[in-house]
């Protein structure tokens, strides 16, 4: 549904992310949130969009963050976990 290249940003990997369910953000609902390691963008992309999808960045390179994990909470917000600061931000809007 969705690639990119490693060429670029300082991209190396994927980080899988989740649907976001909450209701902070009601444009994203619906939406498939990702990220990468190493560049520490993030990106969503609709759950239900067809081969290309064309995902929106939401969190951009240089942002310093090692992305190496997601998490969801019961309301259905998102998380990211950052290795290079050793913390977990929630992702809101901006």
């Amino acid at each position: 549904l969705v690639e990119y290249s490693h060429a670029s940003n300082g991209r190396c990997a994927v980080t899988g992310g989740y649907v976001y369910r909450g209701s902070a953000i009601p444009a994203l609902r619906g939406w498939y949130v990702y990220g990468d390691y190493c560049s520490g963008e993030v990106w969503a992309v609709a759950s239900g969009a067809s081969r290309p999808a064309k995902p929106v960045g939401l969190l951009g390179a240089g942002s310093g963050r090692l992305i190496s994990s997601f998490g969801e909470d019961n309301a259905g917000e998102l998380y990211l976990c950052d290795m290079a600061a050793g913390a977990v931000y929630r992702i809101v809007a901006g």
